[in-house]
C-alpha cells in the first residue's frame, strides 16, 4: 500500500472579487464618462451642434441623473465592501482592491449627491 496523502491545499485564488469589482465599477465609470461629455460640450461650442450635445436635449443628463440615483450608490456600497474584504484576506493585488475601494467611495459620494439633488429639485418642484 502507498502512502498517498490527500492535498487539501487551494490550487489557486478564485478571481470572483475581481469580477464583482470590475462588474460594479462599470456603471460608475460610464457616469463618469456622461458627465465628462456634457462638460466638454457645454465647454466647447463647436461640439453643441452634434445631435446629442446639444444644450436643449437633456438625454445624457437623465441618464447620468438616474444611473446616480439607482446605480451609483449601491455599485459604490458593493465596490468597498468587497475591496475591504479582498484587501483583508489577500484575494487580489493591493492595488487592485484599493483602486477597487476608491472607485466605490467615488460612486457613494456621486449617489448621495444625486439623491440630495433629487431632493432639492422635488422640494421646489412639487
Amino acid at each position: 500500500m502507498s502512502d498517498s496523502k490527500v492535498n487539501t491545499e487551494q490550487a489557486s485564488k478564485t478571481n470572483w472579487s475581481t469580477g464583482v469589482i470590475i462588474g460594479s465599477s462599470i456603471p460608475i465609470t460610464l457616469i463618469v464618462i456622461g458627465i465628462i461629455i456634457k462638460l466638454l460640450a457645454f465647454a466647447t461650442p463647436s461640439l453643441q451642434q452634434l445631435p446629442l450635445m446639444d444644450p436643449n436635449d437633456t438625454t445624457i443628463e437623465n441618464a447620468v441623473l438616474f444611473g446616480g440615483l439607482f446605480l451609483a450608490l449601491p455599485c459604490g456600497l458593493l465596490n468597498s465592501i468587497v475591496g475591504s474584504y479582498a484587501l483583508s484576506k489577500g484575494l487580489m493585488k493591493k492595488k487592485v482592491a484599493i483602486t477597487g475601494i476608491i472607485i466605490g467611495v467615488l460612486g457613494i459620494l456621486m449617489g448621495l449627491l444625486a439623491w440630495v439633488s433629487f431632493y432639492m429639485v422635488s422640494l421646489i418642484e412639487f
